[in-house]
């Protein structure tokens, strides 16, 4: 799968979720094209007090290695490495707490980073083994993201924080206060669960933090490099433009703010007209933002005039917009069903089923999916089913 320059740029960037392993990146598929549902598994627990199973939430976006499978984590503290057809266990390890932030693969280093809800960061190595492992003094809901020239793990914790983590050894760089929502002051109930927004990676190796109602540019060692007041709560995941060297952003009045990522200035700004929850993502030329009302704005980076508009594919709430590996876009829509929309006319493409005629079966999915340039995509949801997905290879036709 051809990486673009510079580090993740977007909460569910495939740089931070896709490996491709030497020789292991597959044949070519047809991407658009609906994919077919290929290994289901559901997780559960078995609680000997009541004497019965507990399905296990999968809340967290899993971690693709093409050739070898996924590893997974769920709501029981699990991390679990499954074959690509979901039938095998290679391993498992154990946190002490709740996987709700998405996982990230340290590509460099070949290992995969956890972060549980207790605030227990852990590193491990494609075998399974504990590389190296850390405490924040807040919890993590919030998916982090790596400064790939510095070598440091950024993550967005509760409570106003955010810290910096050596990829290398998990030394704590930095653990510094972050602005707090407007009505922290005013008895907010929610105001502690902020940054609800995870961090994105600039051209420029620094962290872009969103933040109450503030955007923060952060350098390697946690170093203010400018704020701006944009007056409205975050709750999307900011993207870095790499081609402009802007960032975009996306508050709850629905605007998609352009910022220089250099200096934070406002370059210009797109009005969407409803509410934004869900993250962006960013291909080629093309931003795409959903909203509220299910509809899809792509948006010409270069130009930041609107492209395109789509009447549905936009994430569902508080998850993500993604990219397959051909370039289009897709994301998990609020009928649980993954969408395909074109990147460069945002046509429909195709919508997944997960309809396999099983009993008490739920099929509707909850979190971002993850595609890996094999022809596999992997879904979860939170009643704990686990899906893979197989696109048609081009040379079944």
């Amino acid at each position: 799968m051809p990486r673009p320059p510079g580090g993740p740029a977007f909460r569910h960037d495939p740089r931070k979720s896709v490996l491709v392993l030497p020789g292991k990146a597959g044949p070519p598929s047809r991407w658009d094209r609906e994919p077919a549902v290929c290994g289901h598994r559901v997780l559960r627990h078995e609680n000997k007090a009541l004497g019965r199973t507990i399905p296990v939430p999968v809340c967290a976006s899993p971690a693709v290695i093409t050739g070898a499978g996924v590893i997974v984590g769920g709501y029981d503290g699990y991390l679990r490495f499954f074959d690509r057809t979901l039938g095998k266990v290679y391993w498992q390890r154990r946190l002490d707490g709740p996987l709700y932030a998405s996982l990230v693969l340290d590509g460099d280093r070949r290992r995969v980073v956890a972060a549980a809800t207790t605030g227990l960061i852990a590193c491990f190595d494609l075998r399974g083994g504990l590389v190296w492992s850390a405490k924040l003094g807040a919890p993590v809901h919030a998916t982090p993201t790596v400064l790939p020239g510095a070598g440091v793990l950024i993550l967005a914790a509760f409570h106003s924080r955010c810290a910096g983590l050596s990829l290398d050894t998990g030394e704590l760089l930095f653990d510094r206060p972050l602005p707090r929502p407007w009505h922290a002051a005013h008895g907010g109930l929610a105001a502690h669960r902020d940054p609800y927004a995870g961090p994105a990676t600039t051209g420029e190796d620094t962290a872009i933090v969103c933040c109450a109602e503030h955007v923060l540019c952060l350098a390697p060692d946690g170093t203010e490099l400018w704020r701006q007041e944009i007056g409205h709560a975050v709750r999307a995941s900011p993207a870095a433009l790499h081609a402009t060297g802007e960032v975009a952003v996306c508050p709850v009045d629905g605007r998609c703010l352009f910022l220089g990522s250099r200096d934070g200035q406002l370059r210009g700004e797109v009005r969407l007209d409803a509410k934004v929850t869900g993250s962006p993502a960013v291909s080629g030329r093309v931003l795409a933002v959903g909203t509220v009302r299910d509809t899809v704005a792509g948006i010409d980076v270069h130009t930041r005039a609107t492209a395109w508009t789509a009447p549905q594919g936009a994430p569902r709430e508080y998850t993500s917009l993604t990219v397959l590996p051909d370039g289009n876009f897709a994301a998990t829509s609020a009928r649980g069903n993954v969408v395909c929309l074109g990147r460069d006319d945002g046509r429909f493409r195709w919508e997944s089923s997960q309809v396999l005629g099983l009993a008490d079966h739920q099929p509707a999915m909850d979190i971002t999916p993850v595609a890996g340039p094999d022809g596999s995509m992997y879904g979860g949801s939170y009643s704990g089913d686990l899906y893979h997905f197989r696109f048609q290879p081009l040379d079944e036709e």
